[in-house]
């Protein structure tokens, strides 16, 4: 009997960490951070020797807790497709950084990270590999490049997590596989569970619009974008209406935009962001000097951080926050309570020591790479799991219930809950 621990994510999106026990081998699934809970929530510990780290991908609410893994002794492979390497390492390294800014205790330090690196096991889609007796398939879940979902089949039952998905296809990636083996247990994402998603032309069209009326002003467009995936899915909407205005990338963006250029494979149309660069000319602002130098005539800037709670965009908004011929867009989800959330509700942007009135257009565009409410219905009904454990949403059980109506056996565990299945 293989044993179920949900560690995070449950009625939440954060923390995500799911431990698999067969008794045999002990595998972790994710062990990410809540990093808008002050202090920083981690998943519940790991008190047990593990086989393996099974990473989705990169994002922090994913990815986020690893090196504590290695910092508390653990010594186990951490598996994933080969570009959540680089990713994580950019991201976990970014959050020692700004630990040590905030003043606040991170768990983990540089050596940890290095462990974490140094014990990545890169694996590719559809090609199964064993952690012991257990026999696994990593698959595309569509949510960034490199996302996997991961099928485990133990002693005759497999089991299917999805980590973030999108059944959807994105400029910059095509949706996930579909086609997977029909698991017994299937424990799925819910962030937009009861949720439905805009048009995804009308929005990009909204969005073109907000950038041509300030460039027409003589304004600058502020893109505030997380830097993997929706930054270079900003770009490739530029690109794709012809934005000629000089268009620049600011802040960890460009680190994330290299990276992703290094596996042109994994993108929809091969090799998209580096073409889309090419066409639009795009320049990295490489020293925060040339910052106030590009200001000071009509252009795009595509910078971090996506909830305006630091990065580059600071920035700009401490300059620009007075001007009406600019703007300012938001391109996802603002976690309630964070700066881009307040600054929605208020019109005011506090941020450390800044604190002013926003007189720049500001606008929220929907350009998610997560299914809506209907997509995870589909996906959950194509594969067919007896049992379904609904995680990673603010109202997991609210969606679980609506599984239930459409007759599908499904529960929302709470952090801390075990499962034998």
């Amino acid at each position: 009997m293989t044993e179920l621990s949900f560690l995070g994510a449950c009625n939440q999106v954060g923390s995500s960490g799911i431990l698999v026990d067969t008794r045999t081998e002990k595998i972790l699934m994710d062990y990410g951070l809540k990093l808008q809970d002050k202090p920083i929530q981690y998943p519940e510990e790991v008190d047990i020797r593990l086989n393996s780290v099974l990473l989705t991908h990169a994002h922090l609410d994913h990815s986020g807790a690893i090196p504590y893994l290695f910092h508390q002794g653990q010594k186990c492979p951490v598996i994933g497709q080969e570009i959540s390497r680089p990713l994580s390492k950019m991201l976990w390294l970014d959050s020692i950084k700004i630990a040590k800014m905030e003043g606040e205790k991170c768990k983990f330090n540089n050596n940890d990270v290095k462990m974490a690196v140094k014990k990545y096991q890169a694996v590719s889609y559809r090609k199964p590999f064993k952690i012991g007796r257990v026999a696994a398939t990593s698959y595309d879940a569509g949510h960034i490049p490199g996302s996997s979902m991961f099928l485990l089949e133990i002693n005759g039952k497999k089991i299917l997590y999805t980590g973030d998905f999108n059944t959807e296809d994105t400029r910059l990636i095509a949706g996930c596989d579909w086609n997977i083996p029909e698991p017994d247990v299937l424990i799925t994402e819910s962030t937009y569970g009861g949720k439905e998603h805009p048009d995804r032309e009308q929005e990009e069209r909204k969005f073109i619009q907000l950038v041509k009326d300030t460039l027409a002003n003589d304004g600058v467009m502020i893109v505030s974008s997380f830097a993997i995936a929706r930054s270079q899915e900003a770009l490739l909407i530029l690109d794709s209406y012809g934005i000629k205005s000089p268009v620049y990338i600011d802040g960890m963006t460009q680190k994330a935009t290299e990276i992703i250029s290094n596996y042109p494979h994994l993108q929809k149309e091969y090799n998209s962001v580096n073409n889309a660069i090419t066409r639009m000319g795009v320049k990295f602002v490489e020293h925060p000097a040339q910052r106030k130098k590009i200001i000071k005539n009509p252009c795009v800037v595509v910078t971090t951080s996506g909830m305006l709670s630091g990065g580059a965009v600071v920035y700009y908004l401490k300059k620009l926050h007075g001007r009406e011929d600019c703007s300012l867009a938001l391109t996802g989800f603002q976690v309630p309570d964070t700066e881009g959330d307040r600054l929605l509700k208020t019109g005011r942007y506090v941020h450390d020591d800044v604190d002013v009135r926003v007189d720049m257009n500001v606008e929220k565009f929907d350009f998610s790479a997560h299914a809506s409410d209907t997509d995870l219905v589909n996906f959950i009904g194509k594969v067919n799991a007896k049992k379904v454990f609904c995680i990673h949403g603010d109202n997991t059980k609210g969606f679980a219930e609506e599984l239930r109506s459409h007759g599908i056996d499904a529960e929302a565990p709470s952090r801390g809950d075990n499962y034998r299945v």
